[in-house]
């Protein structure tokens, strides 16, 4: 299993969970997911309450998001869900 950091406190890739796309560490929660239900008009509290999250880990993920939002649409277009 190979865990490599990021720039992101909260967010990590793990090569053997959704073909190495970023989630949140210690979860199976992808980035993608988050912003999917922010985008669809989810508060990040619910976000948190709801995936088991800290408010922390959501507002990191959808930070990772602004930084890399061309990565995270390109696994939101193509639904790569890997493993």
């Amino acid at each position: 299993m190979a865990i490599e950091r990021t720039a992101h406190p909260y967010i990590v890739r793990d090569s053997t969970l959704y073909g190495g796309e970023p989630i949140v560490e210690g979860t199976r929660t992808g980035v993608r997911h988050i912003i999917l239900m922010f985008e669809s008009g989810q508060d990040p509290e619910v976000i948190a309450v709801n995936q088991r999250l800290s408010l922390a880990q959501v507002y990191d993920a959808i930070s990772y998001y602004y930084d890399n939002e061309e990565e995270i649409k390109h696994y939101i277009r193509n639904e790569s869900w890997g493993n």
